[in-house]
């Protein structure tokens, strides 16, 4: 085996394993700060904002880790079930708290009824059963995207899978990944910039930190967002799928921005007292 093509499968391991890992990893952490700092931000918002992004957190996680399992897993059909089970956490479980956990935080807990709440999950499964079943007919079997030594890495075909319908089935799930999380996302971006902007005076004046940590969620809300659009776009010029490090990059990126803002205090002068046991 050449250098160059060393070079290129390690590229392709550093894609698909070592940075979806790290994005992961960043996300776990930030769901244990929301749940440690949870109690120390009750009066500037709901439990429930903080509940939501507890569990979008955890869940986002869990779906960034899973992508080195689908591809390491072995061949098909574990690619596919890997895959269906990680879209459906994106798109039933992830992109519908991330929103509920925005409007909780502009909006306050009581002004998002259970109903709301209930439709927009609802929503989300709905959308999150229509993907993985085009998914599964869509992918067709595997392929072999990494060989270094004895590690073999696999994904799904999709175009390549030969199927007659396989651009109407990459359609349905380009449009439903970008109405959920890209659409939920982007409303929940807006919201919390609108809202950094629009902030009350009178909390500035006890929380004058709050409009820079809003800002700062929202550039990251955006961040993934434009990952994951600028990802799926790309399948119309590529023909293919995803473009995985795209992606994972934008989820990296979002992660640490939303790191930030959350270890930024609610107040200036606040340094410390948030982080200790």
């Amino acid at each position: 085996m050449t250098i160059e093509r060393i070079l290129e499968e390690l590229i392709k391991i550093f894609v698909n394993i070592v940075v979806p890992g790290l994005a992961g990893i960043t996300f776990f952490a930030l769901a244990k700060f929301v749940k440690h700092i949870a109690p120390l931000r009750a009066l500037v918002s709901s439990a429930q904002t903080y509940k939501a992004a507890f569990w979008g957190f955890l869940i986002f996680g869990i779906y960034l880790c899973l992508r080195p399992v689908q591809v390491l897993a072995g061949p098909h059909p574990w690619p596919l079930i890997i895959s269906c089970l990680r879209e459906f956490l994106l798109i039933g479980i992830f992109g519908p708290a991330g929103l509920v956990a925005i409007l909780t935080l502009c909006y306050g807990s009581e002004k998002i009824s259970k109903y709301w709440v209930m439709v927009i999950f609802l929503l989300g499964i709905g959308l999150a059963v229509l993907f993985c079943l085009a998914n599964a007919m869509a992918i067709g079997g595997s392929k072999e995207i990494v060989k270094l030594g004895k590690l073999t890495a696999y994904d799904g075909l999709w175009y390549d899978s030969g199927a007659e319908n396989v651009s109407q089935l990459m359609l349905i799930l380009f449009v439903v990944r970008l109405i959920n999380p890209a659409f939920f996302l982007f409303i929940a971006g807006t919201l919390v910039i609108y809202h950094s902007i629009r902030y009350p005076e009178q909390k500035k004046k006890q929380y004058d930190n709050m409009p820079k940590k809003l800002l700062i969620l929202g550039c990251s809300v955006y961040t993934f967002v434009i990952a994951l659009v600028a990802g799926s776009l790309f399948y119309g010029f590529r023909s293919v799928p995803d473009q995985w490090a795209i992606y994972h990059f934008g989820a990296l990126i979002a992660g640490i921005l939303e790191t930030i803002s959350l270890s930024m205090p609610v107040r200036k002068e606040v340094q410390i007292s948030e982080h200790a046991d």
